[in-house]
C-alpha cells in the first residue's frame, strides 16, 4: 500500500474524526423576516438595480456542475430493479409525457416511430434514454442532459447558464464551472455549439474538485478499507472541497448558483433582476464598511445593523471589534420561502459565545425535542443565490481557508462491495466552508427557484415557454 508520511497523518485524523462523530451546530432560533432576514420595499429593489447598472466592477459565475445526472433518473433505475407503486406512477408518466421533454427532439426519426407507435417496450425505452448505445443520460452529468428548447434549439444546462447570465450585463461576464474533466471534450462542444448558434463567444473557465482532497474511506470498527487494487478506497469529500477553486477567481464580486436552477429563457426574467439587486446590496454593504473601516463607528454601524441584521444588537463593544468584524469576506444571499423543500436555511447559532447567521443543514443538527421545535419554526430556505465579495479595502484577496469551520464536517455512509464504509465530507461551501463569513439574508420570491432534481421537474410550468 505504501502511504506517505503526510498521508498516515491524514489518515488518522479522518479517522479520529469519524470515531468521535460528526458534530452538531448549536441554533438559537432559525432567521426569520425582521430578525435576521431582510425584506426589501419595491423602492429599495429600485434603487439597487439602479445601483447595479451605475456598477464599474468586474462580475463572474461560479457555478458547481460536476454533478451525476443519474439522480434525476433514479426513479427508473429503482422502476426496473424493484418496482413500487410509487416509481411505477413516476415511470408512466415520464413515458406518457416523453415528448414533451427537450431531449425528447435528440431522438432519431426511427426512434420517434417505435415510441409513437407504442411498439416498444418500456425497458428498451429506458435503457435507450439511459444506456450507452443510446443518449446515456445514465453516464452523463446533469449540466449536459437537455433542460428546454428554444426555438429550433435544444439547450443544456451549461448552454443555457451562458445565456441566460449574459443577460445581466451590457457587455461581457465571465463564468467559471467546476466539471469533471472527462467530460470536458462534451463541455467544450456544448459551448462551440452555443458560440455557433448565437454568433457570441462566452468567457469560459472551468476546473475540478482536487482529487487530492478526498477522503479515506473506513469500515464500521474504524479500519481503512481497501480497494481490489490493494491501494485505500477514496471518496471525493463534498462541494466544501471547491472553496480552492473559488479562491482562484479574480473579479471583484461573484455570483454563486447551482448548475440545475434555471427557468426557461422566456420566464428568466425575473432571476437577472435578483440578481442585480442583490449584487447591488454587496456594494452597498462593501460601500458601508469602507466608511467605517477608514473611520470606525460603533454608532454609524448600530445603524447599519439595524437594517441589514448582521449580529445581535450591541454586541461590538469597541472599534477594534468592529474593525475585527469587517475585516472578513463578505456575502449576501438570496433566502425563499420554505415550500418544504430539503437542504440547508438560516439559523442563528452559537459558538464559543457568539452568535453568528449561518445557513445550516439538518445533518449538522442533533435529533432532539429543541431542535426539531426550533426546525418547525424556520420560515426560509436557501435555494444557492448568493453574491460574493471576498476582496479586502485594499482589494487583495482573504485567505478564505481562515475562514471556515474546520470541524463543521459531516459524516458520509456508504456501500461498497457489500460493506458499509464511512468517509467525511469536508465542510459545505456555503455551510461550514463560509461559516466565519459577514452574511446578509435578503428575502426573494420563490420563482427564482426552480430546480431540477429529476427529470420530472421539467414539466413544471416554469420549465415551459411561454
Amino acid at each position: 500500500m505504501g502511504l506517505t508520511g503526510a498521508e498516515e497523518i491524514n489518515v488518522l485524523r479522518q479517522k479520529k474524526d469519524i470515531l468521535n462523530g460528526a458534530p452538531t451546530l448549536d441554533i438559537v432560533r432559525p432567521c426569520r423576516l425582521g430578525d435576521g432576514i431582510v425584506q426589501l420595499s419595491s423602492e429599495e429593489e429600485q434603487d439597487l438595480k439602479q445601483r447595479f447598472e451605475q456598477l464599474k466592477k468586474e462580475l463572474s459565475f461560479f457555478i458547481p456542475a460536476s454533478g451525476s445526472g443519474s439522480r434525476m433518473f433514479q426513479f427508473l433505475y429503482d422502476y426496473l430493479n424493484q418496482t413500487t407503486e410509487t416509481n411505477q406512477a413516476q415511470t408512466e408518466q415520464f413515458i406518457r409525457r416523453i415528448s414533451t421533454f427537450a431531449f425528447y427532439k435528440c431522438f432519431p426519426a426511427d426512434v420517434k416511430e417505435k415510441v409513437e407507435n407504442f411498439t416498444w417496450n418500456i425497458e428498451d425505452l429506458i435503457a435507450y434514454v439511459l444506456g450507452e448505445s443510446g443518449l446515456n443520460y445514465g453516464l452523463f452529468p446533469k449540466g449536459l442532459i437537455p433542460f428546454h428548447s428554444l426555438g429550433p434549439f435544444i439547450l443544456n444546462p451549461f448552454q443555457e447558464q451562458l445565456i441566460q447570465g449574459s443577460q445581466l450585463v451590457q457587455g461581457s461576464i465571465d463564468f467559471h464551472f467546476t466539471i469533471q474533466l472527462a467530460f470536458e471534450e462534451h463541455f467544450q462542444s456544448a459551448i462551440q455549439s452555443l458560440s455557433d448558434m448565437t454568433g457570441d463567444a462566452y468567457p469560459v473557465s472551468y476546473s475540478e474538485q482536487d482529487p487530492s482532497t478526498n477522503s479515506y474511506a473506513f469500515y464500521a470498527d474504524g479500519t481503512l478499507a481497501i480497494g481490489q487494487d490493494e491501494q485505500p478506497i477514496r471518496r471525493p469529500a463534498g462541494h466544501g472541497t471547491l472553496l480552492s477553486n473559488l479562491a482562484q477567481i479574480k473579479s471583484d464580486y461573484v455570483l454563486v448558483k447551482n448548475i440545475d436552477n434555471l427557468q426557461h429563457f422566456s420566464q428568466s426574467e425575473a432571476s437577472t433582476s435578483q440578481w442585480k439587486i442583490l449584487v447591488g446590496l454587496v456594494d452597498q454593504l462593501k460601500e458601508a464598511f469602507s466608511k467605517l473601516e477608514a473611520q470606525p463607528s460603533l454608532i454609524e454601524f448600530e445603524k447599519l445593523n439595524e437594517r441589514f441584521h448582521l449580529l445581535p444588537a450591541n454586541e461590538l463593544k469597541s472599534e477594534a471589534d468592529l474593525l475585527h468584524f469587517i475585516r472578513r469576506p463578505l456575502r449576501v444571499c438570496g433566502m425563499v420561502r420554505n415550500e418544504g423543500q430539503p437542504g440547508g436555511g438560516p439559523f442563528f447559532v452559537q459558538k464559543n459565545g457568539e452568535t453568528r447567521k449561518q445557513i445550516v443543514e439538518k445533518a449538522q443538527l442533533a435529533n432532539t425535542d429543541k431542535v426539531n421545535a426550533l426546525l418547525m419554526q424556520s420560515t426560509h430556505f436557501n435555494p444557492v443565490m448568493m453574491v460574493l465579495d471576498f476582496k479586502d479595502f485594499q482589494g487583495e484577496a482573504y485567505d478564505l481557508s481562515k475562514f471556515k469551520e474546520e470541524d463543521a464536517y459531516f459524516i458520509v455512509e456508504k456501500s461498497h462491495m457489500g460493506k458499509s464504509i464511512r468517509f467525511i465530507e469536508q465542510p459545505g461551501l456555503w455551510n461550514g466552508g463560509m461559516a466565519n463569513w459577514n452574511t446578509l439574508f435578503v428575502e426573494i420570491p420563490n420563482e427564482v427557484f426552480t430546480p431540477v432534481k429529476t427529470v420530472l421537474d421539467l414539466l413544471q410550468t416554469a420549465h415551459q415557454s411561454l
